[in-house]
């Protein structure tokens, strides 16, 4: 099923929109460093979309050791609008690290996640949420245009995918796509390590070792324009390879239990 902000609902299925408020609770989880000339653009966007479609939802920001002003921007909207919150990291723990302090302190039953820029169209996670009912995490890769700025960035891509899926066995199509989500419940039983991108692999394969289902959907995608993407530095692909290689020597979760609570960052 191909997802589209404004496509009709499918055959049997009442259209969301002759609903006011979608009934679910929905954190947004947006990691961020240095991201100073996004943050007016992020807030305004992000804060018009959900309360457009959600009666109870949060914006958790998780600043990253950010040496630029965007975590004292984001501290701006979060005195206009309580629903907006930010964590901070005491120091730079790279994505992994900011991606697991945000969902750590995010409270709602859906955590949604994406890049700081917004590449994904938040006008779908309504619909997004009816995918809950035979899967526990959700994933999703581009729906209508290359995610790729270049010949250098697809290669990387094929080639990390390629390693992920030999050396884990997942079956993903683009294990790093810009979008995630998961239950509340269900993160709160995962153990993830990583402070590199491999995060998002890594709660794919923990996810799928106690058991629960990985969805991969279509969803609308905008390269970025605000800003630049830090993926593809050198010293982001080793922490890459670390965080792999580590996970592949870690045993497998056996059983369900509550994480301990991590204490990455403070809250504004």
């Amino acid at each position: 099923m191909k997802i589209e902000p404004n496509e009709p609902a499918t055959r049997g299925r009442i259209p969301s929109k002759w609903f006011s408020k979608h009934p679910a609770t929905i954190s947004l989880v947006l990691p961020m460093f240095n991201e100073c000339p996004a943050v007016n653009f992020t807030m305004t966007r992000a804060l018009a979309d959900l309360a457009d479609a959600f009666t109870d939802f949060e914006i958790v920001v998780a600043d990253d050791g950010s040496t630029d002003n965007c975590a004292r921007e984001v501290a701006r909207w979060t005195k206009r609008d309580p629903r907006i919150r930010l964590v901070c990291l005491p120091r730079n723990e790279r994505f992994g690290g900011a991606l697991r302090a945000g969902l750590n302190a995010a409270t709602k039953e859906f955590l949604f996640y994406t890049d700081f820029d917004l590449p994904v169209d938040l006008k779908v996670l309504p619909r997004l949420l009816d995918e809950f009912t035979d899967a526990e995490v959700l994933t999703g890769y581009a729906a209508n245009a290359s995610k790729h700025v270049n010949w250098r960035s697809h290669l990387i891509s094929l080639g990390y995918n390629f390693m992920v899926r030999s050396l884990f066995g997942l079956t993903l199509r683009d294990i790093n796509f810009g979008f995630k989500a998961i239950r509340r419940s269900i993160w709160n039983q995962l153990h993830c390590r990583s402070r590199s991108p491999f995060v998002d692999a890594e709660m794919f394969i923990q996810a799928q070792q106690l058991g629960y289902r990985v969805k991969e959907l279509p969803v609308p995608f905008s390269p970025r324009h605000l800003g630049s993407s830090r993926i593809r530095r050198l010293d982001v692909i080793s922490w890459t390879a670390w965080d792999m290689v580590r996970l592949r020597l870690t045993p497998q979760l056996k059983a369900t239990a509550p994480r301990r609570h991590e204490t990455a960052g403070h809250q504004r």
